[in-house]
């Protein structure tokens, strides 16, 4: 599991965890920045691929 953080410009992913082995600490994974405009694209191609493959 992890954060998102987003603003107008940039997408944060951070705070990783993995719920079924709290002992692991993911404290150095991370953060991820991405630029809005080219995450908010690549999820739409995500979302065109998946729904043409439900068809």
């Amino acid at each position: 599991m992890a954060r998102i953080t987003t603003t107008a410009d940039l997408v944060t992913w951070d705070a990783f965890e993995q719920p079924h082995r709290t002992t692991r600490d993911y404290t150095a994974f991370g953060p991820f920045h991405f630029d809005r405009h080219q995450y908010d694209d690549a999820l739409r191609a995500l979302s065109a691929t998946i729904s043409s493959d439900n068809r």
